[in-house]
């Protein structure tokens, strides 16, 4: 089904306001297919407090991450206490618990996936339901979590999604957009594909978040 023009142009002003996912554009880390790239998706999925993270649940992943703990090799050399310290300096509440959560979550990808969330996805075997069984089995990984990391990963794992989170579903309602993923993948982001659909509905939940409605509306005219 072909774009009218007040949907081109609303995507067009989303994507113009949030270019880069959800990620990139509140922690300034782009997300990449790589062990590192998921590994530093994960840390942020672990201590958000909701499918958007609270701006201490972002600092405390800059602060771990500024500590070159950015792979699960080099945060399984560090402990609860040390991890605990970085946490709680950047503001996080129960900074001991998610801590420890950290800890736990980083024990069982090092054992069970080698250090590598690429072999999560290859023991899922392309099955979206498996994949998320398995994420929710790492410690740490609530729903808040889950929303977090497949928003950005469905970029480069296809059976991650079409996901939108409950933030990119309010927004999407609100600026007349398909509010289903499939839909918004077919009829939408179609020419990007998985990619900008990853783009497409961080920048929805960020407007959600931050409340741009207005501005959103105003560089759309619409």
């Amino acid at each position: 089904m072909p774009m009218d023009e007040r949907t081109k142009a609303t995507v067009r002003a989303l994507l113009d306001r949030h270019p880069r996912g959800y990620v990139a554009e509140e922690t300034g880390f782009t997300v990449t297919a790589t062990a590192a790239g998921l590994f530093r998706l994960l840390c942020l999925s672990v201590l958000a407090d909701d499918a958007a993270p609270s701006r201490e649940a972002v600092e405390a992943t800059r602060a771990l991450l500024s500590r070159r703990w950015d792979s699960a090799p080099e945060m399984s050399k560090t402990d609860d206490r040390g991890r605990a310290e970085v946490i709680a300096q950047a503001g996080y509440p129960h900074a001991d618990r998610a801590a420890r959560l950290l800890g736990e979550a980083t024990r069982m990808i090092m054992d069970r996936y080698d250090g590598d969330l690429r072999n999560l996805r290859r023991a899922a075997g392309g099955d979206h339901d498996r994949l998320v069984e398995l994420l929710a089995e790492i410690p740490g990984m609530d729903d808040a979590g889950r929303a977090v990391f497949l928003r950005d990963a469905q970029m480069f794992w296809p059976e991650a999604g079409p996901f939108m989170d409950r933030h990119a579903v309010r927004a999407a309602e609100r600026l007349h957009l398909p509010s289903d993923g499939d839909t918004l993948l077919r009829d939408v982001a179609r020419g990007g594909g998985h990619e900008e659909l990853s783009w497409l509905v961080g920048a929805l939940a960020l407007v959600d978040a931050h409340n741009e409605y207005d501005r959103i509306r105003q560089s759309a005219r619409v």
